[in-house]
């Protein structure tokens, strides 16, 4: 409430002291969430007509306690606001009440001080509205293939860099910052979800994450499994939401900042994936002995991506990404059963509720990798976009969407060759696309090996391109 009211974020709040006096800091809060209610039009119970005056009052001297204590002494700056949240408070504070729907709504509120976007052609080509250029940006673009990223990650450690939000929202502005990329993909790992499912997860040097209790079979769903309904996100994982505040700011209205999660199923092959055995392989064993018990972890899965979703929303996502990774292990039949309802269902849910909480809405990409013989499924879906691996065909995809945003598919094989055949393929996939409706990803991503010189030229020609096509075409 504080962070709505004062605009200021709670990371900047911790660095200036402002919570570490209880209770003028008890008083700051309590002030601004009365003060949001009444600025979001709900009544106050009770409330004196000095109770309301002292609230306008109260928050007028918290916010001047705030801009002072980023040039005074943390200790006079907190005297100074215990002083002003005392002397403007007056005793009917003490019997006055605060309706839940209003407290609820105001601790939750969307930070309002995020810098103004400047380049929204990500979200035009998702929207389907006409863009000047075809916007890029790639898949795990924040990742080790960058030397500034190397140096981080092996300072601090995989896990650290994703689960502490400043080191987090440094990783994802890095290829924002470096190459002008149209968005920026939040640092983080599909894998979060899976404690929360009852999973726990490792990861070493050189290794692929896995399960440390793996589901094998359907007795262990029973004894594993956390009901997605009595999981707090905010509690869970408020570190990933206060990185996608804290990405917001430091891109600096550069780009749009995507969210995303794991779909159920590939969630499932990590519920079953140890350091001996392969979770692909044994997912698709476990739906052949255990279809009910498979079925109950992506129902389970399906609630928990929802409200993580909309968690980021929340958070200042800009964009919405879910990536079923390994769809594509999947017979025609079996995505029909453990792929598609969930993912269908997600993007139907993740926009009601957004709706629902009053927030704008955001668009939603889905990525069932693999699964170019289903592209026509997501024509009447919820999805404004639908990502392509690098094995469908522009003109076969455009043929079974053609209301949807395309997104892809360069194939990464192409990096490690030379700047004359980047520009070449690059070049020819914006046309077999064209430059509407389209946004230019890889098929699947970026590499730990690609030359960071030659990703390079591949948002540049993309960009250039582009823009030479839609010239030519005026």
């Amino acid at each position: 409430a504080l962070q709505s009211e004062v605009g200021m974020d709670s990371y900047r709040m911790r660095r200036t002291g402002l919570g570490c006096r209880p209770v003028a800091g008890t008083m700051m809060v309590v002030v601004s969430m009365i003060a949001m209610a009444s600025r979001l039009g709900w009544t106050l119970e009770g409330a004196s007509p000095a109770l309301q005056s002292s609230v306008q009052t109260s928050a007028r001297a918290i916010n001047r306690g705030v801009l002072r204590s980023q040039h005074h002494a943390r200790s006079s700056v907190r005297r100074q606001l215990t002083r002003d949240c005392f002397a403007s408070v007056d005793s009917s504070l003490a019997t006055s009440t605060i309706p839940a729907a209003a407290a609820a709504a105001a601790a939750s509120a969307e930070p309002v001080n995020f810098p103004q976007l400047k380049n929204d052609l990500l979200l035009r080509a998702a929207r389907g509205q006409a863009t000047e250029r075809v916007p890029v940006w790639i898949h795990r673009q924040a990742g080790r293939y960058l030397p500034e990223f190397r140096s981080i990650a092996e300072k601090h450690g995989y896990m650290k860099c994703f689960n502490t939000p400043e080191i987090a929202a440094d990783l994802t502005v890095q290829p924002v910052h470096k190459y002008a990329m149209d968005a920026a993909i939040l640092f983080s790992d599909i894998l979060v979800l899976l404690p929360l499912m009852g999973v726990e997860w490792q990861i070493s040097a050189g290794v692929e994450p896995f399960a440390v209790n793996a589901i094998k079979t359907g007795d262990d769903v029973e004894s594993t499994l956390v009901d997605a309904d009595t999981v707090d996100i905010h509690d869970k994982l408020g570190y990933v939401l206060e990185s996608v505040k804290l990405t917001r700011h430091k891109l600096e209205g550069k780009a749009p900042l995507i969210g995303f999660s794991g779909a159920p199923w590939t969630l499932l092959t990590y519920t079953m994936h140890t350091a001996e055995s392969n979770g692909r392989e044994n997912a698709l064993e476990f739906i052949k002995k255990y279809p009910e018990a498979a079925t109950k972890i992506l129902d389970n899965a399906t609630k928990l991506v929802v409200k993580y979703l909309i968690a980021k929303v929340e958070a200042g996502a800009q964009m919405l990404q879910v990536f079923d990774s390994w769809a594509g292990i999947l017979s025609k039949d079996d995505f029909d059963t453990f792929s598609k309802p969930y993912l269908l269902k997600i993007a139907k849910e993740v926009k009601a509720g957004i709706k629902a909480k009053g927030l704008d809405p955001v668009p939603m990409t889905v990525f069932p990798r693999g699964c170019g013989h289903s592209l026509s499924d997501f024509e009447d879906s919820e999805y404004d976009v639908v990502s392509l691996d690098e094995n469908v065909d522009p003109k076969e995809a455009r043929e079974a969407l053609p209301s949807k945003t395309l997104q892809g598919n360069f194939r990464g094989k192409f990096i490690y060759d030379g700047e004359d055949t980047i520009r070449k393929e690059a070049s020819e996939m914006v046309e077999r696309f064209g430059t509407q409706k389209y946004i230019a990803n890889f098929g699947y991503a970026v590499e730990k090996e690609h030359s960071p010189e030659n990703i390079g030229i591949f948002v540049d020609e993309i960009r250039s391109s582009s823009q030479r096509i839609n010239t030519e075409s005026q």
